[in-house]
């Protein structure tokens, strides 16, 4: 049997990514005549055969707290005035008297009642505009004083005519990136991968007349899955629409990017170990899997970069990984039908040890971290 490969467009892989793969997976449910290649066996691989010591390995001597030291409730109140500073030199039209900063803490309890841990960050939300009558959110990181999140609570008309080019809105975002970050800004970082798209002209019925542009961040050529900023920019309206910055701090991030680039198993053996996990509950020749990349920067390896691993008290090294999506003769069926991608399913591998970290297919649900639905 013979491996199969594709790349899913990524603007139509995000729509419906978080609700396929996050709480569902796909199963297969019998014969269907769609022609399918399946995936290849290999040599008997598994994740224990593969926990030998990890190229490059050394323990990170940094932490979190090396950077977001404690504050006193007096310090906290002063750096949430100058948040607000800040908010009203890049925002001029918000209202300065709507601003209430909430500080938030690196361990916190989300709106859903889960427990998380991150970057302690300021946050502003319900801000009134004085131009557009708009409320607004607004999160900035409390030691380096940069905005990390900037969105309203609407949506851009998708009524209203264009007024400059994808390709003008694209540039435009970039420099809101630069303008933001300042001297260090990622946008000027050549160690990165840009991906834009046209959303109005990706989904013309559905998204809003928006220039989309994420840059990630590499090490060694190799992206980081989160490590991004991201901004839309308002091809209507001529002013940026979201924000948002997931960079963790530069030293805190090198200093746990420890690992070998070069990965200790393949891809194949990789895919092998996930399908070993996956023949226990079903046969393989019946379902027809084939695999995908789901990330953007075309590339099925990179640094799992989850935040309960960067902000972890007593962190280990960001993992090196494999991260694959999967779809069946099943889905693949009723893509042909909704015109909606094919992947059902998605697993991440260690590329040193082999460990599964992450496994969704029918009812196998293997996940370090998030929801477990």
């Amino acid at each position: 049997m013979k491996k199969h490969y594709q790349k899913i467009p990524f603007c139509i892989l995000v729509a419906c990514m978080i609700f396929v793969i996050l709480t569902a997976g796909c199963t297969y449910n019998g014969p269907n005549p769609l022609e399918s290649t399946h995936a290849t066996p290999t040599n008997s691989l598994t994740a224990e055969t593969t926990q030998s010591v990890q190229s490059g390995s050394t323990q990170p001597t940094v932490s979190w707290k090396d950077f977001y030291p404690d504050h006193s409730g007096e310090k906290k109140s002063k750096l949430i005035e100058e948040a607000k500073g800040r908010i009203m030199s890049t925002f001029p039209e918000l209202d300065r008297s709507s601003l209430t900063g909430i500080w938030v803490e690196h361990s916190r309890i989300t709106d859903d009642g889960l427990k998380e841990i991150g970057r302690p960050y300021i946050k502003f939300e319900g801000i009134e505009s004085t131009s557009d009558g708009e409320e607004y959110a607004v999160f900035f990181d409390p030691e380096s004083m940069e905005l990390t999140y900037y969105t309203p609570y609407g949506g851009s008309c998708k009524d209203e005519p264009l007024i400059i080019s994808f390709n003008e809105a694209k540039e435009k975002a970039i420099d809101f990136i630069r303008d933001t970050q300042g001297s260090d800004s990622i946008a000027d970082d050549p160690d990165t991968y840009i991906y834009a798209v046209n959303s109005y002209k990706a989904d013309e019925e559905y998204s809003p007349p928006v220039a989309y542009v994420c840059i990630y961040k590499k090490h060694d050529g190799i992206a980081y899955m989160y490590n991004s900023v991201m901004a839309e920019y308002d091809m209507s309206k001529d002013n940026i629409k979201r924000y948002s910055d997931d960079t963790a701090n530069s030293e805190l991030l090198s200093g746990l990017t420890t690992l070998s680039a070069e990965p200790g198993i393949t891809f194949d053996e990789a895919v092998k170990i996930a399908e070993d996990k996956i023949v226990e509950k079903y046969n393989l020749d019946e379902i027809g899997l084939e695999y995908f990349e789901v990330t953007p920067y075309d590339s099925y390896l990179l640094w799992w970069d989850d935040d309960n691993i960067v902000y972890a008290d007593d962190p280990d090294p960001i993992p090196l990984v494999w991260y694959v999506g999967i779809s069946d003769k099943n889905s693949r069926e009723k893509a042909l039908e909704t015109g909606l991608p094919p992947l059902c399913g998605a697993f991440r591998v260690d590329a040193h040890t082999g460990e599964i970290s992450r496994l969704v297919y029918g009812d196998i649900k293997i996940k370090t971290y998030g929801y477990m639905g």
